[in-house]
């Protein structure tokens, strides 16, 4: 389309959670047509650590297999996706990265911050590590990969300097807020009360959640939805505990670690936000969420 011509690289972040599979699958299709007719020398797209079968239980690296079904309708798009450009005619960087904090995470940093500021965050003991890359270091393999020379139809592994204790992210979290707990709750005990994880097939509709969340951006905007949404989280009665659901357990628990070297060879990507440093660059915007 008109918004790609001319350009010679397209950066493809684009993954929308509140829809399905289908339509994040439909969505890339039609970037991809577009790209072809605009005459886009490369792609540099973003997919997730979560296509790898060992994640989050094993260690990562780029020759690990994607063949275990199941993991959702986003692990299954974010496949296809890859699969769909490595047997593309255009040279295409595909960056893998793992759990991506800093200021704007949704997830990782503004789920925790919201859960801290409720109460806090339950724990599993013994906890796992934390495969973190703070956002700024993503910047910087997207940039990196935008202009290697020789770049063919290749998948990188993006993380941090070095795996950290979850704790450890989600306490600097609360001394930055001034407020929030960490629980520690046996593994065993968190895991049988959560009871067996339930099967949801990979083609599954957006839930009811994902479809108000859609719809309240699209009336309110973007921010004003999430200061509603802070608001009322923030006033909901019982304890505020965030406490993990079957996905967090996997996560808080997990010893996999993800190994960059490929990207650091190829690339010269070399990851400059450990927690410490990653956590004084967040100070800020943690700090203006929290008043």
């Amino acid at each position: 389309g008109p918004a790609l011509a001319g350009a010679a690289v397209l950066c493809n972040l684009a993954y929308d959670l509140r829809a399905g599979a289908a339509a994040n699958l439909a969505g890339f299709e039609t970037l991809l047509a577009a790209a072809g007719r605009a005459g886009v020398g490369r792609i540099v797209h973003l997919s997730s650590i979560v296509v790898y079968d060992a994640w989050p239980g094993a260690d990562c690296t780029e020759a690990g297999t994607m063949a275990r079904p199941g993991g959702g309708g986003y692990r299954q798009a974010k496949i296809a996706m890859e699969k769909r450009l490595m047997a593309g005619p255009v040279p295409v960087a595909i960056l893998q990265p793992t759990i991506v904090w800093g200021a704007g995470s949704a997830l990782w940093t503004d789920g925790f911050a919201d859960a801290l500021l409720a109460g806090g965050v339950e724990l599993p003991d013994p906890e796992g590590l934390c495969n973190g890359v703070h956002v700024d270091d993503v910047v910087q393999t997207c940039l990196l990969a935008a202009r290697l020379g020789d770049l063919g139809r290749e998948r990188f592994i993006v993380s941090g300097p070095a795996p950290f204790a979850w704790s450890a992210l989600i306490e600097g979290y609360a001394a930055l807020l001034g407020r929030g707990r960490v629980i520690r709750t046996p593994a065993a005990e968190i895991a049988a009360r959560l009871g067996p994880r339930p099967v949801i097939a990979d083609d599954a509709p957006p839930s009811a959640a994902a479809r108000i969340s859609a719809l309240g951006r699209r009336l309110l905007g973007h921010q004003r939805f999430e200061a509603l949404v802070r608001k009322l989280r923030r006033g909901r009665p019982g304890d505020g505990i965030l406490r993990p659901d079957h996905h967090l357990l996997e996560e808080f628990t997990g010893t996999g670690i993800c190994h960059v070297d490929l990207a650091r060879a190829r690339l010269g990507y070399a990851p400059v936000f450990d927690l410490g440093r990653g956590l004084a660059e967040t100070a800020g915007y943690l700090r203006a969420r929290a008043r």
